[in-house]
């Protein structure tokens, strides 16, 4: 395995972790045998917008860059910033 592989890896490993805890933390915090949570809707929206703002401005807004370092369409992305920012990073074409 490559030096840069290792790095990755170990990086993600990481990254996993520090969602354990946060889930944990978080069920702890509200008791965890509420049926009703829908965790899973909770951590895909407080997850999504900010790691499509972050990549948004790591692209200096450029809707084709981001899409494939977040490894979806670019319509999809569209879809997204328009869910969660309105109009903040999608552009008109003015005729």
């Amino acid at each position: 395995m490559s030096a840069t592989m290792h790095e990755v890896q170990q990086q993600n490993e990481a990254l996993t972790h520090q969602v354990i805890n946060a889930v944990k933390g978080y069920l702890n915090a509200v008791n965890s045998k509420d049926a009703n949570l829908n965790l899973y809707q909770l951590i895909v929206e407080e997850v999504e917008a900010p790691l499509f703002r972050t990549v948004m401005e790591l692209t200096r807004y450029n809707q084709s860059k981001a899409a494939r370092v977040l490894g979806v369409s670019r319509g999809t992305l569209r879809t997204k910033l328009k869910r969660y920012f309105d109009d903040e990073f999608i552009g008109t074409r003015e005729f």
